[in-house]
């Protein structure tokens, strides 16, 4: 039912579908608007919160959108969407045909989020998944136990005098952050790409705290929330006192080296990508006799999977440190 290329792309048997294709094709189904850059495919599937935060970058693309737990037909097989549990709008996708069950389950995540939601799990005969964090030794802490942490540094840092900045990607995890501050009654200045996000969650039905925009003389008593690559930008680097925090999955392996490249006094390892666990929690429930990884990993990784008694068949990409 499926065709996997030398390059890793997946497409479904007998139709034009790909999934999370990296390269323009007649039809995309696109699992979450996390993405940076997307290739301007012919058509596209998306659910409609993924289609509306993706905005322009979809322009070009005829839109198919599909809630969740609204089946559809593609020629002989029957496809639907359910929740992934990575961000709002993230979506798996399960197909069947005469008895048999695929589900592309992307990178979803399995410790809930302020903003997305469980994820969904079905029985399947076979599992696809995107690998972003492929280690064992990747077990993440509860999001609310690492949001309890960056509350802690911000009250510590205001204490002190001093400007808490926070770098976190805009898109996902940087919403989370700010309804859980937004709670606690943390006055906030956004980079203008949190706040046109916020402006779509809003629309989409999530409730946001009161937040305000960057105004460089306006930062006291406030934290100051911006993507990574504002790092080296003048208003950052005009503070004279300042703590800074990143925010990445990949502190938990790297976290030195992160903290070093954008000269942060500490890193937080949240993340809206699966660890070794939340994988090994998916497959006992969902009890695939295949189960399809792709992305970064190293064979420790599908080692301990296939240790467990499951059958993986995997795709590698070169592993690199992904910050910006």
């Amino acid at each position: 039912m499926l065709e996997i290329s030398s390059s890793s792309e997946i497409k479904l048997s007998g139709t034009d579908i790909y999934f999370d294709s990296k390269r323009a094709v007649p039809l995309s189904f696109i699992s979450s608007a996390n993405f940076n850059k997307l290739p301007r495919s012919e058509k596209i599937i998306a659910t409609p919160e993924t289609i509306k935060l993706l905005g322009k970058k979809i322009k070009g693309s005829a839109v198919l959108s599909s809630p969740y737990g609204k089946p559809f037909t593609l020629g002989s097989y029957s496809i639907e969407l359910i929740p992934s549990g990575q961000m709002l709008g993230a979506a798996q996708v399960v197909v069947e045909k005469d008895g048999k069950r695929i589900v592309y389950a992307g990178g979803f995540k399995l410790k809930n989020t302020a903003t997305a939601g469980y994820a969904e799990l079905r029985r399947c005969d076979t599992l696809v998944v995107n690998c972003a964090y492929g280690a064992p030794k990747f077990i993440f802490p509860p999001p609310e136990v690492v949001m309890e942490s960056i509350f802690e540094f911000i009250n510590r840092t205001l204490f002190e005098d001093n400007v808490p900045v926070i770098l976190v990607n805009p898109m996902g995890k940087a919403q989370d952050l700010i309804l859980f501050l937004g709670e606690r009654e943390i006055e906030m200045s956004l980079h203008p790409a949190m706040v046109k996000t916020l402006r779509l969650y809003e629309e989409l039905g999530v409730r946001i705290p009161p937040y305000g925009g960057i105004k460089r003389k306006h930062f006291k008593n406030k934290v100051l929330i911006a993507p990574l690559s504002y790092r080296d930008s003048a208003v950052v680097e005009n503070l004279k006192r300042k703590k800074v925090a990143v925010i990445s999955g990949r502190s938990m392996e790297n976290g030195t080296f992160i903290r070093s490249a954008l000269r942060a006094e500490v890193a937080f390892p949240l993340s809206n990508h699966f660890g070794y666990d939340e994988i090994s929690e998916y497959l006992g429930v969902s009890r695939p006799g295949n189960v399809i990884i792709r992305g970064n990993f190293g064979d420790s990784f599908t080692e301990g999977l296939e240790k467990d008694g499951w059958n993986i068949t995997a795709f590698k990409k070169p592993r690199q440190l992904e910050l910006f």
